[in-house]
């Protein structure tokens, strides 16, 4: 048998909706293992937010999406949560790395790849790369097509 965790002082909103929809699909008992809430608390909360069961299949498929939706936002809400603080702590090792000697350039590196995952560097750099438009899309004969070029230096000239 399972120990399962007793639920924060103060149930958030959120957690609680979560509950509901899994007593809902699942009852009681499945809705206590599932989401970690004690039997006797779900029971409470059903008993005193009116919770009633689902009567139709419709009903349930409709449970279902909003138990989807519930925990999509929970994951997005954590995903922006945890970005910020990982955002804030590559700011202050970042800051911490100014003064190293260089024979701690390793962990200057460490910084710099934990910051690049944070702010999606490189997601950011293949956005700036050339751009190729294949014209005969456009209704241009590539064979009546000249370019020059304008005002590039060549390579290696001053």
């Amino acid at each position: 048998m399972s120990v399962q965790s007793s639920p924060p002082a103060r149930a958030t909103q959120q957690q609680r909706e979560l509950v509901r929809i899994l007593y809902l699909e699942h009852g009681h008992q499945k809705a206590s293992e599932l989401s970690g809430v004690r039997y006797d608390l779900v029971r409470q909360w059903a008993s005193r937010y009116g919770w009633t069961e689902p009567r139709s299949l419709a009903l349930s498929q409709d449970v279902t999406k909003r138990i989807a939706d519930t925990i999509q936002d929970e994951l997005a809400t954590s995903e922006r949560e945890t970005r910020l603080s990982l955002a804030r702590s590559a700011k202050q090792m970042a800051k911490d790395c100014e003064g190293l000697p260089v024979r701690h350039a390793d962990k200057a590196y460490t910084v710099a790849k934990t910051a690049a995952i944070v702010h999606r560097w490189d997601a950011k750099e293949q956005g700036t790369g050339n751009v190729v438009v294949n014209i005969a899309l456009l209704g241009i004969q590539p064979s009546e097509v000249q370019a020059q070029a304008i005002g590039v230096d060549p390579v290696g000239s001053q």
